[in-house]
């Protein structure tokens, strides 16, 4: 995207100062933001996954924290269920037999320890069987205990309120996980008919640490939902010419690539609104399907390169406070 250096250097300038007048304030400086950590990412290709996670947005602007047990495919266990579920733990290290029963979210499920083939494992049944080895339930004793998702989330808890870093203690430290999911949002261009909306992800599935960052940029319609995709930033710079073209005054116009498969767009200048006018339409399993249209003006062209320069400014900080969110295993 073709853009004036000194306005763009200037706003991603004004971004830091943003953040660093947040960051005298509150550890974390983001108004909008959510990462997990799986405590066990080993069971989860069994269907069980412990899960603590932080977060702070429109609805909990304090933020919040908390702890997530799910078994297959989605099931998130009531606390009752992950009192069984620990019970069946610590009866299969006694080598003892236990069997509860426990109305849970989406039915009744089962969770028994018993001998299965020489070894006390513990199962839990609901139509399908999952089956947990002696190995195994070690550790998610430790974990359904909580005595580490419970450091983790007092640690999490301090980062939201505390003014200095917190001192690691025994009862309130990062979690030590070997994968993590991080988003934030990095902002909102209101328009007509659209909004325009840019986050930021990290993501690692990989005992190597290959630190993975990607922007997510989407579209919010005016009557509900949305859409998004490497094709709306492809979209977004072009309205940052068109209006740059409205601005001069200039004639400019712009489709989507011939060869484009998922989407087509068009973006024109509207020199009698003073804005750039978009449509859009998606390829759907239904086939081409118009989506929206909407229009952004020449006064959110400064909104709209603001956000583009906060993934930069996020990612930089991201890096450097790692250490706060996770203790790499």
């Amino acid at each position: 995207m073709k853009t004036t250096a000194a306005p763009f250097f200037l706003s991603f300038l004004f971004s830091l100062l943003a953040w660093a007048v947040h960051a005298e304030e509150r550890l974390i400086p983001l108004d909008e933001f959510h990462a997990t950590m799986p405590m066990m990412p080993g069971l989860k290709s069994k269907g069980l996954e412990v899960e603590v996670w932080v977060q702070r947005d429109v609805n909990a602007p304090e933020g919040a924290t908390g702890v997530a047990v799910r078994c297959a495919p989605l099931h998130l266990l009531k606390p009752e269920e992950v009192a069984a579920l620990a019970e069946a733990c610590a009866a299969a290290l006694k080598d003892e037999d236990f069997r509860k029963e426990i109305d849970g979210y989406n039915g009744k499920f089962e969770y028994e320890a018993k001998t299965v083939e020489g070894r006390k494992c513990v199962l839990v049944q609901r139509g399908a069987e999952l089956v947990l080895i002696p190995e195994e339930i070690a550790k998610l004793k430790e974990a359904l205990a909580l005595a580490q998702a419970a450091a983790a989330e007092a640690w999490y808890k301090m980062l939201l309120t505390a003014r200095t870093l917190p001192e690691k203690t025994a009862q309130a430290h990062p979690p030590k996980a070997a994968n993590l999911f991080f988003t934030a949002k990095l902002g909102e261009v209101p328009a007509e008919g659209l909004d325009y909306e840019v986050s930021l992800r990290y993501w690692n599935f990989s005992s190597r640490w290959v630190t993975t960052f990607r922007a997510a940029h989407n579209l919010k319609f005016a009557r509900g939902g949305g859409t998004g995709g490497e094709w709306v930033k492809l979209m977004m710079e072009q309205v940052a010419l068109a209006l740059e073209a409205v601005g001069r005054k200039e004639a400019f116009a712009c489709e989507s690539p011939p060869d484009a498969k998922q989407y087509k767009f068009t973006v024109k200048p509207n020199l009698m609104t003073q804005k750039a006018d978009v449509a859009f339409e998606q390829n759907l399993a239904t086939g081409w399907h118009l989506q929206a249209q909407g229009s952004f003006g020449v006064a959110q062209l400064a909104k709209i390169r603001e956000v583009m320069a906060k993934g930069e400014a996020l990612e930089k900080w991201f890096k450097e406070h790692e250490g706060w969110f996770l203790e790499r295993e």
